[in-house]
């Protein structure tokens, strides 16, 4: 009995962390992504619209993480907004890549205001907050960074 108590509280124990990180993802919406922008004013940002099945979006996710810690202090922001129908896959999947940028759920407005319509599917907004660039596809890792860093010169 005293083994069957101490099994449940190590299961809630490491339960505990991943049900509170699939409750605090949030979903944003059309205005709230506005909102967003508006706040990073001075930013680049970059968009990436992902789904934990998409093997594209799976294999460009590593190099984002790198490419996040390299560019952060400079002025990039990365964001990762999933369009997975269930949100709580989302959590164990970000902390398995080690994604420390900011990810959302994207909301069904996003997506019908970029037209999407397969994934990976990046957009690119200078820093006054226009959008200068926007697409499917995987990019590679020297595309990334010379969008970064034309973004950086505007």
């Amino acid at each position: 009995m005293q083994m069957k108590r101490l099994s449940l509280a190590l299961l809630f124990v490491f339960l505990l962390p991943a049900l509170a990180a699939a409750a605090s993802l949030e979903s944003l919406d059309r205005k709230g992504l506005d909102d967003f922008v508006a706040a990073n004013k001075g930013k680049a940002i970059m968009l990436n619209f992902f789904a934990t099945w998409c093997p594209p979006c799976r294999e460009e996710i590593p190099d984002l993480v790198k490419l996040y810690e390299e560019y952060k202090k400079k002025g990039v922001l990365i964001v990762g907004l999933s369009v997975d129908e269930d949100k709580n896959v989302v959590p164990a999947f970000l902390q398995e890549r080690g994604v420390k940028y900011p990810v959302y759920m994207a909301g069904s407005s996003i997506t019908r205001a970029f037209g999407i319509s397969s994934i990976p599917f990046n957009v690119f907004i200078d820093k006054k907050g226009n959008v200068v660039l926007a697409g499917a596809g995987l990019l590679e890792h020297n595309d990334l960074v010379e969008i970064f860093d034309k973004l950086l010169e505007d």
